[in-house]
């Protein structure tokens, strides 16, 4: 089946190519009959809203997948509804190429994809405590015997408290000019076993990094560690965030019974990004706060899985004071993490997989 593209920009379509998909760029919309039986994809940016009726109308044989590129979290549930009625699939807006290649491979019905090695931790609100839990789990797994990199990609907050002489903003440079090498990493704050990056202290740049940086990022980190482990933040308008929900292999949701509507517009945003919510397993933190509802009626309301429930501590250290009981729980779902990554083997203890 070929792919006929039309506001597609020449990057994106080489990236397809050579994925193994035929792609023919357009620079006006192809005959109807030449695109029969085909795929037609197209850009918000050639083809407007008000156009799609009359799109789907001219292709009725054609598989649409429409590309919408106007950013902002509010601005495009209309239009997915829209896209939805009329069978024409979505893409939002800030989807990099390897989004569009996994959304193309899932129309074409292609099973084939990349694995990875990436565990992206969310927050459900700011103070959450998502960077100390994304520590612990850096920690717990780093305690295996594993090589683990934390990647501090909340733009909107380091997640330490001093500056360090390598931080994600002094390293943009490097990333941008796609110069890292796997030397780097090792030049990165040590800590209890694992490699860490501090994230973004220059916060008044948080909206100008690029959905490619952070792909290309993740991607040297992957290759560079058995586990990578990422604190995207709690706030979704960033490129970071999107691409973490994009690429994680595991997405962990850090949250409260009072976030509930926080999780509901969260949930819905994920949506557009082909993610449902059993993609997520959620870990209620302070979970003895007083609480209206209880985290597993919280998890069973919006169908994700509840991973685990961690006290609260008043004075909420950045390395979690866990008593024996708790470190055994989080052990046990490490393990559990690392068998569905492949880098741990299945443990059988009284007739039951673990």
């Amino acid at each position: 089946m070929k792919i006929f593209s039309l506001g597609v920009d020449q990057l994106t379509n080489n990236e397809i190519k050579l994925t193994g998909f035929t792609v023919i760029a357009q620079h006006v919309l192809p005959e109807p009959e030449h695109a029969g039986g085909h795929l037609l994809m197209v850009t918000s940016e050639q083809v407007p809203v008000q156009d799609l009726n009359e799109l789907r109308t001219r292709y009725p044989n054609s598989l649409i997948l429409y590309i919408y590129q106007h950013k902002g979290v509010r601005s495009y549930q209309a239009v997915h509804m829209k896209c939805e009625s009329l069978g024409v699939f979505f893409m939002p807006p800030r989807s990099t190429s390897a989004a569009i290649i996994d959304k193309l491979r899932y129309m074409l019905e292609d099973e084939c994809k990349e694995s990875s090695n990436l565990v992206g931790f969310f927050g459900s609100g700011p103070g959450i405590g998502c960077t100390s839990i994304a520590k612990l789990f850096a920690r717990r797994i780093a305690a295996s015997g594993l090589r683990v990199i934390l990647l501090g990609l909340d733009l909107y907050d380091p997640g330490y408290d001093r500056r360090t002489a390598v931080s994600l903003d002094k390293l943009r440079p490097r990333i941008t000019g796609k110069m890292l090498h796997n030397e780097d990493f090792d030049g990165w704050v040590k800590q209890e076993g694992y490699i860490y990056l501090p994230g973004n202290f220059d916060y008044l740049s948080a909206q100008d990094y690029q959905e490619e940086e952070m792909e290309y990022l993740l991607a040297r980190a992957g290759s560079s560690a058995d586990v990578v482990i990422a604190d995207f933040g709690s706030i979704p308008e960033s490129a970071a965030w999107y691409v973490g929900m994009q690429k994680s292999a595991l997405r962990m949701m850090v949250t409260h019974p009072r976030h509930e509507y926080r999780l509901q517009p969260l949930m819905e945003l994920a949506g557009h990004m082909d993610l449902q919510p059993q993609d997520f397993q959620w870990i209620v933190n302070r979970s003895n706060v007083e609480e209206v509802t209880s985290p597993k009626n919280l998890a069973l309301r919006f169908g994700s899985e509840l991973l685990l429930e961690l006290p609260y501590y008043p004075s909420f250290p950045e390395n979690l004071p866990l008593g024996k009981k708790e470190l055994q729980q989080v052990d046990s779902k490490v393990h559990a993490l690392l068998v569905s990554l492949g880098l741990a083997l299945e443990v059988r203890k009284k007739g039951i997989f673990l």
